[in-house]
Parts: structure tokens; sequence; C-alpha cells
């Protein structure tokens, strides 16, 4: 999804309709839930609705963009990956009933856009690295496959936690993670 510049009046716009969708989401399934639901919940006119969004999963969408996404994508780096994903686990545990019904609903696709962009930031940590250890991949795609199979298994990780039951805190599953790369660094050595 790319994120154009809205003005703060759009921004405000949408994040109402966003809490809109939010609340009624701890009551009712995503598929039960109507644009007019959500104009009505939070007393806008579902003109306004479409002219933010096509539809609700496009809303859906620039929630998860603007709470999951951009806060993780947003200088990433080595240093900072662990905040990174504690972040995104407090995220999800404080809107829990949210999100697990959001992934009920949008799993599969969800799972592939996530995946997708958890995969290209690994590929610039990746590749960031090389640089500073001087360590060079063998094959152009190596630190691709590398990337793509990390980006897919943590959000395996962070999906397969929220369908769970987020029973785990966000500490305790961070912590998992970054032993995790901790053992990886360590073998690869």
């Amino acid at each position: 999804m790319m994120e154009q510049q809205d003005s703060p009046c759009a921004i405000k716009t949408k994040k109402k309709l966003a809490a809109a969708l939010k609340e009624l989401m701890k009551t009712a399934a995503f598929d039960k839930i109507t644009v007019s639901d959500i104009t009505e919940k939070c007393n806008v006119h579902r003109q306004t609705f479409y002219y933010h969004f096509q539809d609700r999963y496009e809303l859906l969408d620039w929630i998860f963009y603007n709470e999951i996404v951009e806060p993780f994508t947003d200088n990433i780096c080595a240093d900072n990956i662990q905040e990174k994903f504690l972040n995104i686990f407090e995220t999800m545990s404080n809107d829990k009933q949210f999100y697990q019904n959001a992934l009920k609903t949008n799993g599969d696709d969800l799972t592939r856009y996530i995946s997708k962009v958890t995969s290209d930031q690994f590929t610039e940590i990746f590749r960031n690295l090389s640089k500073e250890s001087g360590l060079h991949m063998t094959d152009n795609d190596e630190d691709g496959l590398m990337a793509e199979f990390f980006g897919y298994g943590i959000c395996g990780v962070v999906m397969n936690w929220a369908i769970r039951g987020m029973k785990e805190p966000p500490e305790l599953i961070t912590g998992k993670i970054e032993h995790f790369f901790e053992n990886c660094k360590k073998l690869a050595a």
C-alpha cells in the first residue's frame, strides 16, 4: 500500500473512521460491518467515507499500514529491530480483539502483504550488514532469499501469536525473537 500525503483534516477523518471500525469490530465480525455502520458510528456521511477509502478493506489496510507497517519500517536497522518487534506486539496486544478479528477476515492477504514488507526490510538490513562487515553474498539473490526467509518466518510468528490468543506478553515473544537472532549470529560465526 502506497501512502500519499494527506492534509491534517484528511488524516483526522481517516483516524475517526478507523476508530469507528475498530470499535465495531470489538463486538462484530468484519464481514458483518457495513460502510453505513462505520459512518453512523463516527457521525460522518457515507460520501465522506468514499472520499477517503474505496471500501472497508482499504480502511482495514490503512489501519494495518499506519499501526503496524509504517512504525516497523520507519528507520529500521539491525540496532533497533527488537524495539520495532516489541512495538508490533504491544500495538496488537493493546487492541487484541480488533487484530484477532482482522486476521480472521483478511489473514492470507494480510500475511502476504506483511511478509513482503518485512522481507523488503530484511533485504535492506542484510545489505547494510554485508557492507559493514565486509561479508559479500555468494549470489546476488542470496541476501534476498535470506530476507524472504526471515520475513515470512517472523510474519508467521506474529500471526500465530495473534491467532493463538496473544497469551505471551509482548516482552516475552520479543525476547524469544531476540534469542533466535542471537543464535543465528552464533551459528553464522
